[in-house]
């Protein structure tokens, strides 16, 4: 060890202490390695004396060098996260020696990553709707803002459309059905449509750079698609109807009165196919 040589106690010191360090000459030459560091590195300390950060052997530990608060250790067999603090000491011949010191905090860093996660897993479930997996209708207001702003300040078109399962037979909507329903609409609308759960049986379509007219034949060519949905082998017609109200973004249009217009287009359809 090369703190002092011929100071017993700092070398004892240096061997017993529970934190991992090392030690660093004037050049940038390791001195000196504590059994600490060897257990956490998996190292003996013949793999680090004389090397600096350029001629370390191993690059997996090239990092303990750097001049970095958190270190990352990863490799075959080793996966941890160390706390470095740096001091500046005097050694033999008053050399001037940095020893570096490092704390274990694999299990801090590992914690904070599961919380990470944690997190993002509920970021998704508040904009995501359980049954389906499509955006639900708090996440779909959110985004509908953003596109009425979008048209308003370029006078982009937005077609907006909720559209509605209706069974035959009077026959109960079953989460499996909407199951259907919501990856039959998936599957065919264009990849910069949003698609969402509004509420119940009823699906929010949001169709940015689309007219009222292109929008129009989009939902012809879904409700003409209804009938792919026949049970296996096609004898049997789909136990079900979708209705649509459908309105396209003008001025003075906000997200309420948005979504009003395509709720009284769609009360329009229901009382028209009544009728």
């Amino acid at each position: 060890m090369a703190i002092n040589q011929n100071n017993i106690s700092e070398r004892e010191w240096f061997k017993s202490c529970p934190i991992a360090l090392m030690a660093l000459n004037e050049k940038g030459y390791i001195c000196g390695v504590n059994p600490a560091l060897e257990a956490i590195s998996g190292l003996s300390s013949a793999h680090f004396l004389k090397h600096n950060q350029e001629s370390l052997p191993s690059s997996i530990h090239r990092p303990l060098l750097e001049n970095e608060e958190l270190v990352h250790l990863h490799g075959p067999g080793l996966e941890c996260w160390l706390q470095r603090e740096t001091r500046k000491l005097k050694g033999a011949d008053s050399e001037e020696i940095t020893l570096l010191y490092f704390q274990d905090v694999t299990e801090k860093q590992q914690l904070q990553q599961q919380n990470s996660q944690l997190t993002e897993q509920v970021k998704e479930l508040s904009i995501t709707d359980t049954l389906t997996g499509l955006t639900n209708r708090r996440a779909l207001t959110q985004m509908l803002d953003t596109q009425i702003t979008r048209s308003r300040r370029y006078q982009n078109p937005l077609s907006l459309a909720i559209t509605e399962i209706l069974p035959q037979n009077s026959e109960v909507i079953s989460d499996k059905l909407i199951l259907t329903v919501s990856n039959y609409l998936r599957d065919r609308l264009r990849w910069a449509d949003v698609l969402g759960r509004w509420e119940g049986n009823r699906f929010m379509l949001m169709l940015p750079e689309t007219s009222k007219e292109a929008a129009c034949t989009l939902i012809e060519n879904i409700s003409k698609g209804v009938t792919d949905l026949a049970s296996t082998g096609g004898e049997q017609p789909p136990a079900f109807q979708l209705r649509f109200g459908l309105v396209e973004w003008s001025k003075g249009f906000d997200t309420t009165r948005f979504t009003q217009q395509a709720e009284h287009a769609l009360d329009a359809a229901d009382a028209s196919m009544a009728s």
